[in-house]
């Protein structure tokens, strides 16, 4: 609930201390340096009254800058906590002390906005009770989801700029050609490749552990028949969660902080960054699992209400990457452009619920929380995109849906499904969203339009809006006063939760004039949802995905009020450090070891521009001489660059005499190229380039992913060189390889990847 001015007199003064430091921890069976706030993780839980003011001190005691940002609160733009836009940094050994006044009630979060911090643990909750409490108001828990990995954080974004399939090989989902026949999946995977895209998939991370309130498995130890409010925030860095209760149903009843009319659901998919509050009344005979899974299927975390056996909540079953494919290759933009956009539908994970087993586990059994799950499961089967205009209900199928005649839409209405011997089971949806109160604008004057086309590539990692990453983007100036209408329409493969800084916005959903108040919304893959907020909090303000490795991969925006004039504070922290964090520079190599041949591959690149050196030389038993070629090229599309650079050769051989005898010879050749390189269909790399001499060389190159951990390769040119060969992944780093090339042979080695 967000309150007004009159509402917060008599404000109670409500001080925190918070320290961030290192720590040490053990979430994924090994330990790893993480981030700490007063020595726990999550952060402590902040409480506030509605009125408060509150005073927070922040204390630096690592050796790198930081930051706090309170995730949903309505404060003033220099307590908002976005380093170099709003906020300054808090440098190493340093305080700040935030001070604001509690404008809302609910349940909020808050997490660091420095880098990829986030990731390694600095994120708490933030709970703000109204004024005057009920007396009879439920017991209540907090639970923080969280994703957490053994890997370094930055390490996993070079990874995925890499273009690496390690991630998708450590979850079970590998596309490779002998699972897409396997499934009879050729044809989808071929049109889809025709396009250029990816297999599809659910996430881009491998995560070792996930965790609630910092742990795989917690216990509440209450009473039968009571009820307990649940708290519920995704704190994660890149991980939607499936949360489910074994006891029965439960009362959903704020979003995002915001009361909403009460309901009832089974289940509810919840974006990063978004946050829910339940009511659940414990049962008798059991402690009664709360399960959150992650939408990959790859593992959960459990908390369990009551005492007694242990009564699981239902699995909820393995998205079917292949039936995915096959609904993506099906469809198009012009199906989206048909639809009748902004509706707030979803592309809910949880429709069609054909394929699921809704058997539960026995009271003491099932598998163990926090844990991956790699062994084959039953395959979720759920993401119809159909509008249904009727309530389903109808038997639990373990088949697929005909997708041939999928049309892509923006709203999807509410959704029950009856279960075998069961009440129905209700899957959440925007559209069940009702604020309490109207939410509608009265005629506002000013109103103002925008479109923004969630993009991006997975080919190379990065995310826009409107093809732009933001240090390429100009910020969007607002008037104070306006009403601006946002029509975001995904483009991409990959869900992208929507969070805006310092506002509420109203979700366009069914309930009209209704439509609830938000933070933060999911778009779903090739869907298009709208929402409109009110211009009425000065400053500048950050608009992102949620999604921690989207959002540094540039799918950010800043709005900007023409009357915000930037705070002196930070005079010595300019918004280009900001921009930069989001289109840094990496650098990736890669080296092969053969016997008949060694090669080097290094590229220092950000999203338009790349330095590029590779080098390859003769093996340990040839005399065939080498080959070095560097340029510098520049990205004029996402599948299209210039380059320009030299091309450094020596090439032995041999020839014959006028008296028929053979004699070896050396041959050198250094040229400046200039050239073209583009991504052609079924994913084939094309390079054409001319030489100072106006020798012209047209080469092809590509891999095919056979098995699992097998890729083939292939390189041929116009000079008649060319090469086939084998790659066997066995770790992130490294792979077996064997090839035959046309000047060095045959061989094998191993490859090294940094």
């Amino acid at each position: 609930m967000v309150n007004t001015p009159a509402v917060v007199a008599q404000r109670r003064v409500r001080e925190y201390h918070l320290t961030i430091a290192d720590t040490t921890v053990h979430y994924g069976n090994k330990e790893r340096t993480a981030i700490a706030v007063n020595g726990q993780i999550p952060a402590p839980t902040l409480y506030f009254e509605e009125g408060d003011s509150a005073v927070i001190h922040v204390t630096n005691k690592m050796e790198e800058e930081t930051s706090v940002h309170w995730h949903g609160l309505l404060v003033p733009n220099l307590m908002d906590g976005v380093p170099y836009l709003s906020t300054p940094p808090i440098r190493e050994g340093k305080t700040f002390v935030y001070h604001f006044v509690i404008r809302q009630t609910g349940t909020y979060w808050y997490h660091s906005h420095t880098m990829l911090q986030e990731q390694l643990g600095l994120y708490g909750s933030i709970v703000i009770h109204p004024r005057a409490r009920k007396a009879d108001a439920p017991e209540e828990q907090v639970l923080v989801l969280a994703d957490w990995t053994n890997e370094k954080p930055m390490d996993i974004l070079r990874n995925l700029k890499r273009g690496s399939e390690w991630y998708t090989v450590k979850k079970g989902n590998a596309q490779s050609f002998n699972r897409i026949i396997a499934h009879n999946n050729l044809k989808a995977k071929l049109k889809l490749s025709w396009q250029r895209m990816p297999g599809m998939d659910i996430s881009d991370v491998y995560y070792d552990a996930f965790l609630v309130n910092g742990q795989r498995v917690q216990e509440y130890p209450l009473k039968a028949r009571e009820q307990v409010r649940l708290r519920v925030i995704n704190g994660s860095s890149s991980t939607y969660f499936h949360v489910q209760f074994a006891g029965g149903k439960m009362q959903l009843i704020a979003a995002d902080g915001q009361e909403v009319e009460p309901f009832m659901v089974d289940r509810v998919l919840i974006g990063v960054a978004e946050t829910y509050d339940f009511i659940v009344t414990v049962p008798e005979g059991g402690s009664y699992e709360f399960r959150a899974t992650a939408q990959d299927g790859t593992g959960y975390s459990s908390t369990f209400l009551g005492t007694g056996p242990r009564v699981m909540a239902p699995d909820v079953p393995r998205p079917d990457i292949f039936k995915l494919n096959e609904m993506m290759a099906n469809m198009s933009m012009g199906g989206m452009s048909k639809a009748s956009m902004g509706q707030g539908g979803m592309m809910n994970t949880e429709k069609g619920m054909e394929g699921m087993d809704m058997k539960e586990h026995q009271k003491s059994g099932g598998k163990q929380p926090g844990q991956m799950q790699h062994e084959p499961m039953q395959q979720d089967t759920t993401h119809n995109m159909h509008r249904q205009q009727d309530t389903l209900k109808q038997p639990m199928q373990h088949q697929g849906q005909s997708m041939d005649s999928m049309q892509v839409k923006d709203a999807a209405p509410n959704m029950v499904m009856e279960k075998p011997g069961d009440d129905t089971l209700v899957i959440f949806d925007y559209d069940m969203l009702r604020a309490k109160q109207r939410t509608a604008f009265d005629k506002p004057e000013k109103v103002r339009e925008l479109t923004f086309n969630l993009t991006g590539n997975m080919w190379r990692y990065i995310w826009s809006i409107n093809g732009k990453i933001l240090s390429e983007a100009d910020k969007i100036k607002v008037d104070s006063g306006q009403v601006l209408r946002i029509k975001m329409v995904n483009q991409t493969m990959m869900r992208h939760p929507m969070h805006l800084h310092g506002h509420f916005f109203r979700v366009l959903n069914e309930q009209g004039a209704y439509s609830p108040l938000k933070h933060t919304v999911d778009v779903p893959p090739m869907q298009a949802i709208t929402i409109e907020f009110l211009a009425n909090e000065p400053g500048e303000w950050f608009f992102h995905c949620h999604i921690l490795y989207h959002m540094m991969s540039g799918m950010a925006r800043v709005f900007s009020y023409n009357d915000y004039r930037r705070n002196k504070l930070l005079g010595n922290y300019p918004l280009k450090f900001l921009l930069n964090e989001t289109n840094p520079i990496f650098i990736l190599g890669e080296a092969t070891l053969a016997s008949h041949r060694q090669e080097l591959d290094l590229r220092l690149f950000n999203t338009r521009n790349s330095l590029n050196i590779n080098a390859e030389v003769g093996g340990w038993y040839s005399n065939k001489g080498y080959e070095v070629n560097v340029d510098y090229a520049r990205w004029l599309t996402d599948y299209f660059r210039v380059y320009a650079g030299g091309r450094f050769e020596s090439h032995m051989g041999r020839q014959a005499t006028k008296d028929s005898d053979v004699q070896e010879f050396g041959r050198s050749d250094n040229v400046g190229v200039v050239g073209v390189r583009y991504l052609l269909p079924l994913f084939v790399n094309a390079d054409l380039s001319i030489d100072h001499t106006g020798q012209a060389r047209l080469s092809l190159d590509g891999v095919w992913w056979l098995f699992p951990r097998t890729e083939l390769f292939y390189y041929g040119d116009t000079e008649k060189e060319f090469m086939v060969g084998l790659e066997q992944i066995l770790s992130r780093d490294f792979s077996l390889t064997g090839s035959y090339h046309s000047d060095y042979g045959i061989g094998g080695g191993l490859s090294f990847r940094f």
